[in-house]
């Protein structure tokens, strides 16, 4: 009784190769879909425009600047967004890096410049801020105790274009 799925030929009834070509046409479409879904998903680098944005910064009792988003289209990761403090020439960087290396620190960590992201989702919008700490111990800045003078400016990585403008501490 084993045989009876052989048929006339001695071929079988062809159920497994239908199964194999089921499996087969199922796998190439996820693998097509996946690709699609790749290609159009978002990633930190996928606008193809810089984006435009403006900020304000504030000094408080302390000495501490902050420097608010007030705007930014649209907005952006903060691994596509480098920073720079310029001294008071605007000609020499002090300090520099990407958003996404000072994400999150708290005052005390050795971080002379933060970066506050207000609704944790990852990217520069409005509402989110900078800090700039004089003196912060085991900084880069720690010789430095007055940022008045100073600039601040952002570029989006992709393009090397700056965001907004430069900002003055004053």
């Amino acid at each position: 009784m084993a045989d009876k799925a052989l048929d006339s030929v001695g071929k079988g009834s062809g159920s497994l190769k239908i199964i194999v070509i089921l499996i087969a046409v199922i796998t190439i479409t996820f693998i097509f879909f996946s690709v699609l879904y790749i290609w159009s998903s978002p990633t930190y680098y996928s606008t193809k425009y810089s984006p435009e944005g403006s900020m304000v910064t504030s000094e408080d009792e302390n000495g501490v600047w902050k420097i608010l988003v007030v705007k930014i289209n649209p907005q952006v990761s903060v691994n596509s967004v480098h920073w720079y403090l310029l001294d008071p020439s605007g000609n020499n960087t002090k300090a520099d890096g990407l958003v996404a290396d000072i994400y999150g620190y708290k005052q005390g960590q050795g971080k002379a410049i933060r970066f506050v992201d207000e609704d944790f989702n990852g990217k520069l919008s409005p509402g989110d801020k900078f800090l700039i700490h004089p003196s912060e111990p085991n900084s880069d800045l720690e010789e430095i105790d007055d940022f008045s003078g100073f600039s601040f400016r952002m570029k989006f990585e992709p393009t090397g274009d700056v965001i907004g403008y430069d900002l003055q501490f004053e």
